[in-house]
């Protein structure tokens, strides 16, 4: 499928990997900016956001966010079940309206913390 081919070449492109803290990890991290035009390319190829990890940067390496900004930003990590009778169409428009919510969400306490903030989307 092309489409998300293009999502693909995107992590390439702009990703951070997490292997470096998560051994073996195949996880990309992305900026806030990349995080959003990510998930248009995943709307364009319907596929769902499962959820999503903050992570920040510190001394030059990427960490969970809660384990820099304190343990009452674990909220800022979301996921994203379907729903026993929610159609495919609606669980996608769901996941990406979370997705998008907790992008924002999460940028906005980074900012407020003067911290630098990252996204790992987790997709089916």
């Amino acid at each position: 499928m092309k489409s998300i081919s293009l999502y693909l070449d995107f992590l390439k492109e702009k990703g951070k990997p997490l292997s470096e803290i998560n051994p073996g990890s195949d996880e990309i991290a992305l900026t806030v900016r990349d995080a959003l035009h990510a998930l248009d390319l995943l709307k364009v190829s319907q596929i769902a956001i499962l959820g999503g990890d903050v992570l920040s940067g510190e001394s030059n390496e990427l960490i969970y966010a809660y384990q820099v900004w304190g343990e009452e930003y674990l909220y800022l990590n979301w996921y994203c079940d379907k729903a026993v009778n929610e159609n495919k169409a609606d669980y996608l428009q769901r996941s990406y309206l979370l997705a998008r919510e907790g992008i924002i969400k999460a940028n906005k306490t980074a900012e407020k913390l003067r911290k630098e903030c990252y996204i790992v989307l987790v997709i089916e």
